[in-house]
């Protein structure tokens, strides 16, 4: 199984208007119906512990294999999930992607 996060960071003033926006857009482009996706989550960072902000939203998408993963990516579904951004001033840096491959689940 693989394992997609792609970590956006956020400027604290704009975490609101990002989870709202990453509940109602990040999966609704035909994501569900790719062969090979398992499932998506959307975390949303917490503050922990008191008074140490955190403002890293972290979307997580599973896939059976490498294969699926890369037919997702060249797929009309995922051009249009990437369609239309979230305004730049919304970021605090540069989203990162980071691919695992799972070796344990439980």
């Amino acid at each position: 199984m693989i394992v997609v996060m792609t970590k956006f960071p956020i400027n604290p003033q704009y975490k609101e208007e990002f989870s709202r926006y990453a509940v109602e857009r990040f999966g609704e482009k035909g994501l569900a119906q790719q062969e090979g996706f398992i499932k998506m989550n959307i975390l949303q960072p917490v503050d922990f512990p008191p008074g140490k902000e955190n403002n890293m939203f972290i979307i997580e998408t599973y896939w059976e294999d490498m294969e699926a993963l890369k037919k997702y990516t060249e797929s009309e579904a995922f051009r249009k999930a990437h369609e239309n951004p979230p305004p730049r001033e919304w970021f605090s840096g540069h989203p990162v992607i980071e691919v695992y491959s799972v070796i344990k689940n439980m």
